[in-house]
């Protein structure tokens, strides 16, 4: 959470404010946020099967990222008894085509060859993380 009287804080909501894309890239940005909301379109909802699919997030992190994207609309938290499940809401639902479409821009333009071939260029940015579907 950055400081309200920060430049980075004024200079973010400005970017918001004027773009479009800069608002949605807001809601779904982050290492995770994505993930979530493609796992639960199709049918992993509960808090167990969304850490087990996705190898390399902490329990912090996917807590933090429900919790984000039940704030911002996303997804709606359903609690039965003991068992909580997520599901997305109609705003999150709206956010599929569009990921979708994304997603097919990516493949056809080989995004995750380029992005691993320029980090295994650059020691400096080479990361050890798996690459996930």
């Amino acid at each position: 959470m950055r400081k309200e009287r920060s430049t980075n804080y004024r200079n973010e909501v400005g970017l918001i404010e004027t773009c479009p894309l800069a608002a949605a890239m807001t809601l779904i940005g982050g290492r995770w946020k994505i993930l979530l909301l493609y796992y639960i379109a199709h049918g992993l909802d509960r808090y167990g099967q969304l850490q087990a699919r996705i190898p390399g997030i902490s329990g912090k992190m996917l807590y933090q990222h429900l919790r984000e994207l039940e704030k911002d609309g996303l997804l709606l938290r359903v609690v039965a008894g003991r068992a909580t499940s997520y599901r997305l809401t109609a705003l999150g639902q709206s956010l599929l085509a569009p990921l979708s479409a994304l997603e097919g821009w990516s493949r056809d333009n080989a995004i995750s060859a380029h992005i691993l071939d320029r980090r295994a260029s650059n020691p400096a940015t080479a990361s050890s993380q798996r690459h996930l579907p």
